[in-house]
């Protein structure tokens, strides 16, 4: 992939986080040189990551980049400081507000994204991309249901032997659903050797 400015601009706002979280929990842990190691670590991964072709689930990856960059720099990360510094991040009012728009306006549930991800499912059946998603979609109105049978940040976490941390991406698909008005139903992942990832998206009331 290449270390664009949609790139930069991901790891900037979550480097802010970052910064916030560790100096109210972790003080006495030296968060410039951290950060040093993240941003460089971040850069090589994404640009040794192959990329989709640009659809929608790309910015999965580089979101997968930061995450295992940032257990990479920080010798004393574990998944269940991962997971807090994750449920802190997205709670944080600057992720919410930024999500503020979508979840007044249902945008997760409108025809013109559904429709586009029926369009990328259609394609995912046959993409030519080493990294890509292959995924099932069926819309709805309050409800909608996405099968996935490969995925890219699977494929990415084994590339960089981060499959420890795999399963504190997979929780985070709960609060990112919440922050934009829905609720997330699922009883498999692949990430736990499941066959696919039934994601069943409810719109809440």
């Amino acid at each position: 992939m290449k270390y664009n400015l949609s790139a930069k601009s991901y790891q900037l706002i979550f480097l802010v986080l970052l910064k916030k979280y560790y100096k109210n929990n972790l003080p006495t842990r030296n968060f410039n040189e951290i950060k040093k190691k993240i941003k460089k670590y971040y850069r090589e991964m994404v640009e040794r990551t192959p990329g989709i072709g640009g659809n929608s689930l790309e910015s999965n990856l580089v979101a997968g980049c930061f995450f295992f960059a940032m257990a990479k720099a920080d010798e004393e990360m574990t998944p269940e400081l991962m997971n807090d510094i994750i449920d802190q991040s997205i709670q944080s009012n600057l992720m919410q507000k930024a999500h503020e728009g979508q979840k007044k306006k249902g945008t997760l549930f409108s025809d013109k994204v559904q429709d586009q991800k029926v369009l990328e499912s259609q394609k995912s059946k046959t993409s030519k991309y080493e990294m890509d998603w292959v995924f099932d979609y069926q819309k709805g109105k309050q409800e909608f249901y996405c099968t996935y049978t490969k995925c890219g940040l699977c494929i990415l976490a084994k590339k960089e032997h981060m499959e420890t941390y795999l399963p504190c991406l997979c929780r985070m698909d709960y609060q990112t659903y919440e922050m934009v008005g829905a609720k997330l139903i699922r009883n498999h992942t692949l990430a736990k050797g499941d066959s696919c990832c039934d994601f069943h998206v409810v719109r809440k009331k």
